[in-house]
């Protein structure tokens, strides 16, 4: 499939809305991967829009208690989607979208309290949510998404629709990931094992997002 390229300077809102809006009119995939793309996008949406309340407050030494918080998260994670995972055969494929569902949350908590820690949730909007999650995993779709200004990662407000289509975006290629390591769930032990490991090494890669994020956020 062809992917469309960011230019190597961060487009003016107009143009980024546009970008998108032109993505969501891509034809969605046919079969299981259409189904993951559109649940996936559903939730998606939930998570970046109905941001999770944050459970800790604001400390003395943010850095330690994210990286505490990261450590427990991946930890967290790796276990469910083992669990998750541990069925094989065809009822393993079908655990798929649950274990993204609840991994998914997991991070989204994650984010949420790195915000905290940091004191920085105001700075959590449904952009920032959107790429605290996926920065690591889709790097071509976020890389003008974000702009540094000095030691500041600004993030670009997108419209309603534009938004709305990079959430589609996310869909497509997180149902293209999940397809992909969906064939180690047919061994039951093999499929926990991967599914596991990927999951602590994603959660690790959403905290230190969200770290460089909040450290840097400022008014």
């Amino acid at each position: 499939m062809a992917h469309l390229a960011f230019p190597s300077m961060a487009w003016p809102p107009r143009l980024c809305d546009s970008y998108f809006e032109i993505m969501a009119r891509r034809p969605d995939k046919p079969g299981i991967e259409g189904l993951i793309q559109e649940k996936a996008g559903q939730l998606l949406f939930e998570l970046a829009t109905a941001i999770p309340h944050p459970q800790i407050v604001a400390g003395d030494d943010p850095l330690t208690i994210s990286q505490s918080l990261v450590h427990k998260a991946a930890t967290r994670a790796s276990m469910l989607s083992a669990t998750l995972s541990l069925p094989g055969g065809p009822l393993g494929l079908l655990t798929m979208l649950p274990d993204i569902a609840s991994i998914w949350r997991l991070q989204a908590q994650l984010v949420s309290d790195i915000a905290a820690a940091y004191g920085k949730s105001a700075y959590l909007g449904r952009e920032a949510m959107v790429w605290c999650l996926f920065r690591h995993a889709s790097a071509q779709l976020m890389r003008d998404f974000a702009v540094r200004t000095g030691r500041r990662i600004l993030i670009q407000q997108l419209s309603n629709v534009a938004f709305n289509a990079l959430v589609q975006r996310l869909g497509l290629v997180s149902a293209q990931r999940l397809v992909g390591r969906g064939l180690p769930r047919l061994l039951p032990l093999l499929g926990a094992v991967a599914s596991g490991t990927f999951a602590w090494f994603d959660t690790r890669a959403v905290g230190k997002s969200a770290i460089e994020y909040f450290s840097k956020a400022s008014a």
